[in-house]
């Protein structure tokens, strides 16, 4: 009998243990997902639009300083012959029995201002000669868009390291819908006037 009642107490004492030792695992595994779910810092986006680019013009701000995004993802592709070796780059499809030489460029891409012309900006998303003309004209008054040639169902061709690609926009209906964006913060920061008093001295 008190061989049982011993036995009982040990196994009571280590489903106790293992109860207490369970808790500490669930309250380490809870802190764990807490610091992995961390919000990121919030950041507003607006677009870029004319009366921002007289802004900046007026403040003698070089426009190719300018941090600039995308709104939209932006999706170039090409069809193309297997036995060729101009494959661009990343992604390799194969649909309706052709393959498709793919290249994705996520919404808020950052990229730079390499040209300024006249109805717009080229837009440099990465080293090299492939810039994309973003419009500002009787299309496009206020904004700056995305602009190709030879426009259908919403997209177009532009030239990317010398070849043809079909240009849609992966989260919206057009690829004309593509627009430049900035931070706010980024703008608010040119709007600040400074003014430096000289002083004044005592008048007799």
């Amino acid at each position: 009998m008190k061989g049982w009642a011993l036995s009982v107490i040990t196994i009571i004492v280590f489903l106790t243990a293992a109860c207490h030792h369970s808790k500490k695992v669930q309250k380490a595994v809870t802190k764990v997902d807490s610091v992995k779910t961390t919000t990121p810092e919030n950041v507003t986006y607006i677009p870029f639009t004319r009366d921002l680019y007289n802004i900046l013009r007026a403040k003698n701000i070089d426009v190719r300083k300018v941090q600039f995004f995308i709104d939209q993802q932006l999706i170039l592709s090409r069809y193309y012959d297997i036995n060729k070796a101009d494959v661009v780059s990343g992604v390799i499809k194969f649909a309706n029995g052709r393959y498709i030489d793919e290249i994705i460029i996520p919404a808020l891409t950052p990229g730079v201002c390499d040209t300024v012309e006249a109805d717009g900006l080229k837009i440099n998303f990465e080293r090299g000669n492939n810039d994309f003309k973003f419009i500002n004209n009787k299309y496009s008054p206020d904004f700056f868009i995305f602009s190709g040639i030879n426009w259908k169902d919403g997209s177009c061709d532009v030239y990317y390291n010398k070849m043809i690609f079909r240009a849609t926009c992966g989260t919206c209906s057009s690829a004309s819908d593509i627009k430049l964006v900035v931070r706010q913060s980024d703008i608010d920061n040119t709007k600040k006037n400074t003014k430096t008093l000289m002083g004044r001295k005592v008048e007799f």
